[in-house]
């Protein structure tokens, strides 16, 4: 496990047979549950227990539109009142960093796979934000045609967009437009990072904030992308085991 210099690690000796809270990434439809069976079936070879979150929005529908604070509010309600271990991927990771920021004492560990919740500020990235928001705009206001606007939103890549209701891609901008960089300083919880070094969704090059704080302890996955824990999920329930047992130190 890399970590920052600085970063001083901590042995545990009592974290076996713990349970792991789960929140997803932002996938919609049924069935995401299933897509982490693998990693779950893995994490029991480590005697680790996975709580699979259903995240409102995704899957379950919404009743108005929702930005990250009533997601926190929501992930309150959902989990028990003693320190848990939780665990996040992309908008998941996002979700928990904010939590686990916020609310200290309701985190003993924090495991993040990919965390969302940081922009881009590549040059590549600006430049599709700026077409995608043009595109948009003009799907709006020169077309009523659904296929248009469907044309419109392949051609930008958009897919999770596409695929939303309004309510939910009104959603999904509140927490595009939430970033986590005031967060990542001030998580006291000794912190898993799990990152694909292939990652291009939410890009490998983003766990260099994470390295500031020294209760990260850090895993780069060479050959995995966005998603280590479906492509690579004994790697990650490994991974994951090691932490919790503390044989990372």
């Amino acid at each position: 496990v890399m970590r920052p210099a600085s970063g001083k690690v901590r042995r545990y000796t009592d974290c076996m047979n713990k349970t792991v809270w789960v929140l997803h990434g932002w996938a919609l439809g049924p069935g995401n549950d299933l897509k982490w069976q693998p990693l779950v079936e893995s994490l029991a070879g480590q005697t680790v227990t996975a709580e699979f979150l259903a995240l409102p929005g995704l899957d379950e529908p919404l009743q108005e539109v929702w930005g990250l604070e009533e997601y926190l509010t929501w992930l309150t309600d959902q989990l028990p009142p003693e320190p848990v271990v939780l665990l996040g991927h992309s908008f998941g990771g996002q979700l928990a960093t904010k939590f686990a920021a916020r609310y200290p004492d309701r985190v003993e560990r924090l495991i993040l796979i990919a965390p969302a919740g940081i922009k881009d500020r590549s040059l590549k990235a600006t430049i599709k934000r700026t077409v995608f928001k043009n595109l948009a705009a003009v799907g709006k206001h020169l077309t009523r045609s659904e296929r248009a606007r469907k044309l419109l939103y392949k051609a930008a890549r958009e897919q999770d967009y596409l695929q939303a209701d309004p309510m939910l891609r009104q959603t999904m901008r509140n927490v595009i437009n939430t970033e986590i960089l005031d967060d990542i300083p001030k998580l006291s919880a000794q912190t898993l990072l799990i990152w694909g070094v292939q990652d291009q969704a939410t890009p490998f090059r983003h766990h260099q904030y994470f390295l500031q704080n020294p209760q990260v302890e850090f895993e780069p996955i060479q050959s995995a992308r966005h998603a280590p824990q479906f492509t690579h999920p004994e790697l990650v329930a490994k991974t994951i085991g090691d932490f919790l047992q503390g044989n990372n130190s």
